[in-house]
This record gives C-alpha cells, sequence and structure tokens, in this order.
C-alpha cells in the first residue's frame, strides 16, 4: 500500500515509463542486471516485470509472465548515458520502438501499465460471477474494469482471455478468476 502510494507520488514529479524488449526468460536476470548498473551510476530508475497468478485444473498454483519478454522502466530522466548502460546488460535487445527514440508510455499504454503496476508486479487472481444472462462480471481484483474487453471465459479452467491494445498491437492475455460468492 505504502509502495502505491509513493509511485503514485512519483508519478506527479515526471516518472517516465518506457517499455524494454529482453530476452525471453532472462527478464529476472535482466531486471537484477540492470537495477544493479544503474545504481552503481546513482540513476533511481525502477524496474518491473510483471507476472500472473495461474491455477492448474489440479489446482496447484503457479507463475507466469504476462508479457514475456518486456521489461517496463520507470526513470525522472532516461539520459543517453542511462541507455548505453542498459545496452550493455546480458539480454538487452532494445527499447520500444528503437534505442534512439525510445518510446515513453502513454495513453492506452500508460493505463494498462498503471492498473498492472497499482496491482503489484504479480497479478494476483481477479473474482469474478456471472450475471443471469451468464455474462462475467469481475467485482474485484487486476482484471476489473476489462469487462468489456474480455473475449473469452473458460468456466471450467477459471481462466479469461482478455484482448488489450499495447504498444500499437492487439495482444491476448489469459488470466485466472476465482468465483464471487454472489453478484
Amino acid at each position: 500500500m505504502i509502495e502505491n502510494a509513493l509511485f503514485w507520488t512519483a508519478r506527479s514529479k515526471s516518472v517516465d515509463c518506457y517499455c524494454i524488449m529482453v530476452k525471453t526468460g532472462a527478464e529476472e536476470k535482466f531486471k537484477s542486471s540492470a537495477t544493479e548498473k544503474l545504481a552503481q551510476s546513482g540513476d533511481g530508475s525502477k524496474f518491473y516485470f510483471f507476472k500472473k497468478q495461474m491455477t492448474a485444473r489440479s489446482g496447484s498454483s503457479f507463475q507466469e509472465p504476462l508479457f514475456p519478454g518486456y521489461i517496463f522502466l520507470e526513470t525522472e530522466n532516461l539520459t543517453r548515458e542511462t541507455i548505453e548502460t542498459l545496452k550493455k546488460v546480458t539480454g538487452f535487445y532494445h527499447f520500444l520502438f528503437d534505442n534512439t527514440n525510445p518510446h515513453k508510455l502513454n495513453g492506452n499504454d500508460l493505463t494498462y501499465y498503471s492498473t498492472f503496476r497499482q496491482s503489484g508486479e504479480i497479478l494476483g487472481l481477479s473474482k469474478a460471477g456471472f450475471d443471469e444472462n451468464q455474462r462475467i462480471q469481475i467485482v474485484e481484483g487486476p482484471l476489473k474494469g476489462f469487462q468489456g474487453k474480455i473475449i473469452r471465459v473458460n468456466r471450467r479452467c477459471k481462466r479469461v482471455t482478455v484482448q488489450i491494445e499495447l504498444f500499437g498491437y492487439s495482444k491476448k492475455v489469459d488470466l485466472c478468476y476465482t468465483d464471487a460468492q454472489s453478484l
């Protein structure tokens, strides 16, 4: 809760958000190495790698990347020096859309990022129920507010496919939900 309050305070200090493409499967290692390298230079930038909590049919829980190969960067000032430092970190591919002119998140991209960021790096399960017409309604959790963008519901596996427009592309994201007691 305090971290979220600090984030929104930082947002008022003009923190910009960027997306970095890194080697899929090496996101955590990149995040750790990049954080360490920037800390050495006194840069207070923060990196985020979003994961989603999933439930297998057996009932066991596991986590998997929300956006494999994508790391998000929050910084007050993205300098050429910062970019050059990050380019040397193992697993770095490029900033979206390129290293010469990195794309700040804005519009829907920033809205989705802020929603995910507010939920924390691990998006938990959302509570959902079905109305009298068997339409899903999200009552709490990271999917709240995505009702109009839900494109598929698998009630047996308790998974919802959400379509989002991110970085100019349509992406489908599968997330799990739990049943709400009643609507």
